[in-house]
């Protein structure tokens, strides 16, 4: 996106005490070759001087082992800022939108700061009695006090707080950046302290159920950590769901706010690659997948089966059409071509196709051929190949019942 600020108006500002409206400036803006004009009304501001307003820091926000966040934040952050960097359980209500704040950043380079901050409090003016409503009604409503945020907790979140100076609400001090630094330091910390247990095993043997249902054997200790739940991915060709995956660092900052706010004894979690999708794992945390116990899950094929058929077929079918889901899942085949092979690439296929009608679409049987294709001929040998190269000692290797039924009597 380009942005072309066509008038800087600092220069024929003036502040007069409780003075209204003096004038009005456009902000033309570009993108993709459709020009908008933003019509400014200016408002300036009173003289009167403001108390230092009340600033928490960010270990007050995400305390340690409280479970969740003691207050409800305000995000003020423009919305492609959030979507790139969200923070967990925040509200996203900006005070600026992302042409503004494009716009403000474009004078900033062209003008200097000083008239940056010229335009940016001319342009939260124009939208100040909608803003200042969609606060009182998120603070009316939040169990929790209320905090604001921004980047860095400075202009933007100052001036928040100055239009609702009655209703005593702080800012986070050194903003959404602090805290994305206090919820990874906290995140390095709870893997240090804790014991890690990975749940390993073949692609459909139910691993994301079991790592739910263990911790539910000791919930005030123990944290199941679904890495794959975090990142709306399952980890696998055909992992991916129909509202993609958040931004890296949105990620990062849910996994950070899991951990850190249990601050748990035991973190439970799959054994993952280094990607899950197309998002990291932070370092440690693969690191410590790779070097901790592991708990081998066991199940037979036709359960194995029986789940992928579930999860890759049956419940995308209920959210889309079968030929959206059939598509899909020919893209996703595809894409393993070299790997399967052009002979069996082609049974897939074949396989896949005579499933495809009204009788049979839900039937496991239908879908076993392709799915043993599958399972036996790509996921299987990259599992063999993974686990061959990584000695790692095992704790317990069983069913789901097995497994459950000794780390009830284990001292893990």
């Amino acid at each position: 996106m380009s942005v072309e600020v066509s008038r800087v108006v600092g220069s024929v500002i003036s502040y007069k005490r409780g003075h209204q409206p003096v004038s009005g400036h456009d902000v033309t803006s570009s993108t993709d070759g459709v020009r908008a004009v933003v019509r400014i009304l200016v408002v300036t501001v009173t003289s009167n001087p403001i108390s230092p307003p009340a600033q928490i820091d960010p270990a007050q926000v995400f305390p340690a082992g409280a479970r969740r966040p003691a207050f409800q934040l305000l995000d003020v952050r423009a919305p492609v800022e959030v979507l790139r960097c969200g923070i967990p359980d925040a509200r996203s209500l900006p005070i600026l939108n992302d042409e503004e704040r494009a716009a403000v950043g474009t004078c900033y380079r062209q003008n200097g700061q000083a008239a940056a901050i010229r335009l940016g409090m001319e342009l939260t003016a124009v939208h100040r009695e909608a803003r200042i409503h969609q606060w009182r009604e998120a603070i009316a409503t939040s169990e929790r006090p209320a905090a604001f945020a921004c980047w860095r907790g400075g202009q933007r979140s100052g001036i928040a707080q100055q239009w609702l100076a009655d209703a005593g609400v702080p800012r986070v001090q050194g903003g959404t950046k602090a805290l994305r630094r206090h919820l990874m330091t906290g995140l390095a910390a709870s893997f240090d302290s804790a014991r890690a247990l990975v749940i390993s095993g073949l692609t459909g043997c139910g691993k994301t159920d079991l790592l739910h249902a263990l911790a539910k054997v000791v919930p005030d200790q123990v944290l199941a950590l679904d890495l794959e739940g975090l990142a709306n991915h399952r980890g696998s060709a055909f992992g991916g769901f129909p509202a993609g995956q958040p931004a890296q660092q949105t990620f990062e900052n849910a996994l950070a706010a899991t951990v850190h706010l249990a601050a748990p004894e035991v973190i439970l979690l799959e054994d993952e690659a280094r990607n899950v999708g197309r998002l990291e794992v932070p370092e440690y945390i693969y690191t410590a997948t790779k070097q901790s116990p592991v708990v081998m899950l066991e199940a037979s094929q036709g359960e194995r089966v029986a789940r992928i058929a579930r999860e890759y077929v049956f419940e995308p079918s209920k959210l889309s059409s079968r030929e959206i889901v059939l598509d899909d899942l020919q893209v996703n085949l595809n894409k393993l071509a070299k790997r399967l092979g052009g002979v069996r690439m082609a049974e897939c296929l074949r396989a896949l196709a005579d499933a495809d009608h009204d009788e049979r679409w839900f039937s496991v049987e239908a879908h076993q051929p392709w799915i043993d294709i599958l399972l036996l001929h790509y996921y299987d040998k990259f599992y063999d190949r993974a686990m061959t190269r990584l000695a790692r000692p095992i704790a317990f290797r069983g069913t789901a019942e097995e497994v459950l039924a000794w780390y009830a009597e284990s001292d893990f």
